[in-house]
């Protein structure tokens, strides 16, 4: 099958689901809120365009029970990866002393979320260490912390249906995730998001 196939029939098979189309959803699913079908819809966009063969055996109840991060637009969904990696890496971060890499790791994420990400004393600080290629001197920080966000989601699901097939989607293979415990990969999911939205915030306020 062609690439172009391949996507026209991931787009027939997400508005097939986002439309309650017989044969796609249980006779409830009639009775499912659109922006529901919107939320799941876009979860299923995600993964089948990242794990389409993972993403082919879930059900709509591991699709509804999915994150809202999972839903939210590429561009949402790189900034809060970049967050959590700051959060996941702060230990890290703090004993850098090259200011180019402390400068483009604050224009990733924004000096509020970095200072809240280097003063946070959280679960992930006092988890077992978890491994991280830390950039290569002159490499990309930011596409850094975003992969790092990425497996700490990853991880935060792993004890979920949705696992297996985040990890291949965000990751690019199915041991993607950091090996953390998914109760602590939520907590730093949340705390990133938390400090994310707070900055959004403060900036709109100036």
């Amino acid at each position: 099958m062609s690439a172009t196939s391949d996507m026209r029939a991931t787009h027939d098979m997400c508005a097939s689901r986002a439309s309650g189309a017989p044969g796609a959803t249980g006779a409830t699913d009639a009775a499912v809120a659109p922006w529901r079908h919107r939320r799941r819809a876009a979860i299923a966009t995600r993964l089948l365009h990242g794990a389409p063969d993972a993403a082919a055996t879930l059900d709509w109840e591991a699709l509804d029970n999915g994150p809202d991060w999972l839903a939210a637009p590429d561009a949402d969904l790189i900034r809060m990866q970049r967050r959590i990696g700051a959060f996941a890496c702060a230990s890290a971060i703090r004993l850098w002393i090259d200011r180019r890499r402390i400068a483009e790791a604050c224009a990733a994420v924004g000096d509020a979320v970095l200072r809240e990400a280097l003063a946070a004393r959280d679960a992930a600080q006092t988890a077992p260490p978890w491994p991280t290629t830390m950039p290569e001197p002159g490499g990309d920080v930011a596409e850094w912390l975003r992969t790092t966000g990425a497996a700490v989601q990853a991880a935060a699901v792993a004890d979920t249906a949705l696992g297996r097939t985040v990890a291949l989607a965000l990751c690019g293979c199915a041991d993607g995730a950091l090996p953390m415990a998914p109760a602590v990969a939520r907590d730093v999911v949340a705390r990133a998001a938390g400090v994310g939205v707070a900055a959004s915030a403060a900036e709109t306020v100036r």
